[in-house]
């Protein structure tokens, strides 16, 4: 065998007793010889090297009834921490995640950044270190940092190609904030962040394929198929705001006819509130709802329909395990979620509704910082 295959191996054979360590923790060496089929020899070796290089420790556990007393081993929390970005219009918010992959910290600075990209990136740097000052993160114990930042981003160089959201173009993130903290930068689109949080622990998941749909000022989709984030060839997949729900209805900005977003984004919805109310938000529409407003209700229930007919193309081109939804007015609204859900009962195809999940996202407002966290860990982290 060369030399560069062995020590490619011997780093896989690291990672692989890591991952076991962090998903059966406390676990002796005995247990992890077994669990991974390497020898005892080979896994003294590793659990020696983990711990030396801090992501590890090992204690005596407690009184056993006969015979010595086992020597388990446990993650370390402290070893290493992420930081997690989400970048909105008028919110950034910022975590910090532990090597376990809690999230040990979470903040919101309100701000108004559309068209202000220079200030943005001030408030970034201020906000990171405003962070790790107030919870003692040593630069030296950053690994990495990921942003989640909605539109059209270039994963691989770091670039925000147009957010049509922020009214940002050509905006190269990644180079303006690599280095200034020690540690590499990861830039994505928002959803293809939270979809890492949504589905559990990154290195144990609920899910291997499944769709998470963004409602917001926008709307968007995350495809997540067997257990790596689907992307296309220039990283637009999921932008299904521009997918067709009515050839013949509203004209959108793209130039097309009847794009989902015409009929589920929050820009639309309040267009087509009462004048005379000057209702400013979604919020004040679910009011409506709740008081018994039938132009408020009707709204609603178009919502539901189109997004349940969405749903149902997603359903059937995928075939997931599950299909999430997430947004901050519908993660707290049972009654919009019990709507959805009849209304895909009616919408998703009878051969696939048998196998058919709806879940409601539960991160609230922490599942892009918490999901850009967990990525830069997974894309980062060298044994």
């Amino acid at each position: 065998m060369k030399k560069q295959d062995q020590v490619q191996m011997r780093r896989q054979n690291k990672y692989i007793v890591l991952d076991a360590i962090r998903q059966m923790a406390p676990i002796s060496r005995i247990q992890l010889s077994k669990y991974t089929k390497m020898s005892p020899t080979t896994i003294t070796r590793i659990v020696q090297e983990l711990e030396a290089e801090g992501f590890i420790l090992e204690g005596v556990s407690e009184e056993t009834a006969i015979g010595r007393r086992p020597t388990l081993i446990h993650m370390r929390e402290d070893a290493l921490y992420t930081i997690g970005i989400e970048i909105d219009c008028f919110t950034i918010r910022i975590g910090i995640l532990d090597f376990l992959g809690k999230l040990i910290a979470f903040q919101e600075v309100k701000c108004s950044i559309k068209h202000q990209y220079e200030e943005a990136i001030y408030l970034l740097k201020r906000s990171i270190e405003n962070i790790m000052t107030e919870y003692q993160i040593a630069q030296d114990k950053l690994l990495g940092i990921g942003i989640g930042i909605p539109g059209v981003i270039n994963n691989e160089e770091g670039i925000i190609v147009s957010s049509e959201q922020l009214k940002w173009e050509n905006c190269h993130i990644r180079e303006d904030l690599n280095g200034v903290f020690g540690c590499e930068v990861i830039v994505d689109n928002e959803l293809k962040m939270q979809i890492i949080a949504e589905i559990g622990d990154i290195y144990t998941p609920q899910y291997s394929n499944c769709i998470l749909v963004g409602i917001g000022t926008g709307i968007g989709a995350s495809i997540l198929l067997n257990g790596e984030v689907y992307r296309g060839i220039q990283n637009k997949a999921g932008e299904i705001s521009h997918i067709t729900i009515n050839p013949f209805g509203e004209m959108c900005h793209c130039g097309k006819r009847g794009c989902l977003s015409m009929y589920v984004s929050e820009v639309t919805l309040l267009k087509r509130t009462p004048k005379n109310l000057n209702i400013q938000s979604t919020e004040e529409i679910l009011q409506c709802v709740d008081q018994g407003e039938q132009w408020a209700i009707d709204i609603q229930q178009d919502v539901a329909t189109f997004l349940a007919v969405a749903i149902n193309n997603l359903v059937c081109l995928y075939e997931p395990e599950a299909v999430i939804v997430s947004g901050e007015i519908i993660e707290h609204n049972v009654t919009f979620q019990k709507l959805l859900s009849e209304k895909c009962k009616q919408y998703i195809w009878k051969e696939l509704q048998p196998y058919f999940d709806l879940q409601f996202s539960n991160q609230l407002k922490e599942g892009v910082v918490k999901g850009a966290a967990l990525q830069a860990q997974k894309q980062l982290l060298s044994v």
